[in-house]
This record gives structure tokens, sequence and C-alpha cells, in this order.
């Protein structure tokens, strides 16, 4: 049996313990649904309480699993691959808090732009690297988009995952990040150093391939 790896620690053990066990069961599982999650009734309560705790934080995990991903990269060549999901709930937003509008402006939901490690040579996921969850605010924009700052818009999000990748995923022998068409901005590749005293220098950004390009 595969020993169970933790998530965090929230504080308390009791919670560290508690988070490693609702992580194995979601894999065991395949499944999202705490009723099926936890096994049983005082299961589904147990899980219920842990992600209703407020020690229990979407950063603190992230960081947790990103860290871990970031040290099995060690020596490896690694693509890290990622992109934004919507994550909403039409129909389903009862009782709700916390949602914003979804793509359509209307639906409630949220947004999550992950980053997953891939090795290279055996396409093996070695796991989560980082990731960001947001929502947009209801409402037009006072600003219009051209005239915001890269730090006001959520394409931002492109510049970060790869400036973070690139501290964790440090021990990598090599490290390609891929984006879609949406990542092909003029700052991604613009902050990309070469340092020759270290490899990898920086994360390369691999363009998207789209329509009649080729990428070798």
């Amino acid at each position: 049996m595969m020993p169970v790896e933790g998530i965090g620690e929230f504080g308390d053990v009791r919670r560290a313990e508690r988070g490693a066990w609702l992580f194995d069961r979601i894999v065991a599982t395949g499944s999202l649904v705490l009723r099926k999650v936890g096994g049983d009734r005082a299961g589904e309560i147990a899980a219920h309480r842990f992600v209703a705790s407020r020690a229990v934080t979407a950063i603190e995990i992230i960081e947790t699993l990103g860290m871990r991903t970031g040290g099995r990269c060690q020596g490896r060549r690694v693509i890290a691959v990622q992109d934004t999901t919507e994550i909403n709930f039409s129909g389903r937003d009862r009782a709700r808090r916390g949602l914003g509008p979804a793509g359509d402006g209307k639906t409630p939901g949220f947004f999550m732009h992950a980053v997953v490690a891939v090795d290279r040579d055996d396409e093996a996921v070695v796991g989560l690297l980082d990731a960001a969850i947001w929502t947009r605010k209801a409402g037009k924009r006072a600003t219009a988009r051209r005239k915001r700052r890269l730090e006001e818009k959520e394409s931002q999000r492109w510049l970060s995952a790869t400036q973070q990748v690139a501290k964790r995923a440090e021990g990598a022998s090599q490290l390609i990040v891929v984006g879609d068409r949406e990542s092909d901005i003029f700052p991604l590749f613009a902050r990309r150093r070469r340092k020759p005293a270290r490899w990898p220098p920086s994360p390369y950004p691999l363009p998207p391939a789209c329509g009649g390009e080729r990428v070798e």
C-alpha cells in the first residue's frame, strides 16, 4: 500500500492527518463528491468539517503540492503545461458563497489556472507545480483592457505561473513551459533570461501552435 501524502499542515497535526486522508480518498475513489469520498456518514461529515475549516486554505495546499512536485523534477527534463479552466455552477448555485460571474458574465463560478509537470522522456505526470484560483467581479470594468497594466489583467497569470514554476522546478535539467494561444503575450517572452552559470537558465516558453504552424 502506498504511503499517504500530506497536502498541508494547517496549524494542527490532526488537520494535517485529515487532509492526507482526504487526498488519499480522492485518489482512491476518483471523485470530488464528499459523500462518496467519505465512504460513510462519519467520513462525509469529517470531510465537510475539514474543507469548511478556516485554517484550511487553497494557498497552503497548492504550495505544499507545488514544492513536492518541484523536488520530484530534480534532474528530469520537464514540460510544464499550463492552462485555465472555468468551474461554473449553473443551476447549482443555491446557498453557495464566494462565487463571481463565469465566462458568460452571468453564471456563478470561478476560474483556475493550473500548471502540471510532465516528464519529457516517459510522458509520466510528475504532479502539480502551481495553481491560481480567482473570481471575477460583477459589472463592467472602469478601465479599458488595453489601458490597464499587465498586473491588472488576468493575462498576468501566465507570467506569474511561469516565474513560480522556474523557482519550484529549478533542479530540472530542462524546463519547457507550454501554453495555448492565450499565453502568446510579449511580456512572457521578454522576461526570459539567460544565466550561463546556472542550468536551466530559465524556463523556455514554447509558443502556441495553431493553424498551419509547426513547432519542432
